[in-house]
């Protein structure tokens, strides 16, 4: 993980001129979740805070967003000067004991080396019917092959939507799959 971590430290500070998302793409996605007003959400992977113009128009309850990358969070800190999101230094696999409504991982999922595992960990982070959201605002085959060729040993892939599913079917019930060129996405809510 360390290596990881200090791969986006080394670019937080250019972070936003490098990567760009489309918001068209963001809200298509958004729109096709439960997400809504007064939820505990947590945003995985939140790099420079990339999600929360689009999460806190919900009116969320609170957003708890965290990365690997400290750099990266205190360019998400920069940005945004509300109570509602508390931006965290810190691993997903390292939490506990915190339940929330909604776990949105965008475009972080193929950093996860253990992938099923992880799919587990976060389901024991869910409220019964909260939902996990696993999405990208660029289709598999383009995340795949930019991460082969800059980003390597850092990425371990995105699977096929309905691999994802697949995997994720024993802890919920999938709310939604889209696996195309413009965007992908796998949803699901968490079993009783």
């Amino acid at each position: 993980m360390n290596e990881i971590a200090s791969f986006f430290d080394s670019l937080a500070d250019r972070w936003d001129e490098l990567c760009t998302h489309d918001a068209d793409k963001i809200n298509t996605i958004l729109e096709q979740t439960t997400l809504h007003k007064g939820l505990r959400i947590l945003d995985i992977g939140c790099g420079t805070g990339v999600l929360e113009k689009y999460l806190l128009p919900y009116s969320p309850a609170s957003i708890v967003a965290i990365d690997i990358s400290g750099q990266m969070i205190e360019m998400a800190k920069s940005k945004y000067a509300t109570s509602i999101v508390d931006f965290r230094h810190a691993n997903v696999l390292d939490m506990k004991e915190e339940l929330f409504d909604y776990i949105i991982a965008y475009s972080v999922f193929p950093h996860f080396e253990h992938q099923q595992e992880t799919i587990s960990h976060l389901a024991d982070l869910l409220v019964p019917d909260g939902e996990l959201v696993i999405c990208h605002s660029e289709g598999r085959n383009k995340i795949n092959s930019h991460h082969n060729k800059h980003a390597g040993k850092l990425s371990f892939g995105l699977p096929a939507a309905k691999e994802l599913a697949d995997w994720m079917q024993p802890y919920f019930t999938i709310h939604s799959i889209y696996d195309s060129d413009d965007y992908y996405l796998v949803s699901g809510l968490r079993k009783l």
